[in-house]
């Protein structure tokens, strides 16, 4: 299996955690670093990693008729891993335009 490092953006998010009173719009980034045979192969298993946390997590907030949107911002084949956390890494937030 290959290593693959691939950075998510997400867009159009109505995010309230635990912390927050209130929801808000927001983007955010987050880099995934699965194995898998194929750059394809990874960018799914990012998207999916993603989907399952903020599932986990129960932070989204959208209307279903104003879905967010997962995208893959960059996606490269890796021979090391970086030193931080696997397979995802922290999320980071940025209030929407």
């Amino acid at each position: 299996m290959k290593k693959f490092a691939v950075i998510v953006h997400g867009q159009n998010f109505l995010i309230q955690d635990l912390e927050d009173k209130f929801a808000s719009r927001r983007e955010f980034y987050i880099h995934a670093y699965p194995e898998a045979e194929t750059a394809a192969e990874a960018e799914g298993l990012a998207l999916k990693l993603v989907n399952e946390l903020l599932k986990e997590r129960k932070m989204v907030r959208n209307a279903a008729d104003n879905a967010p949107v997962l995208l893959i911002d960059e996606s490269a084949e890796v021979s090391d891993w970086p030193e931080c956390t696997r397979p995802l890494s922290g999320f980071v937030f940025i209030e929407a335009k």
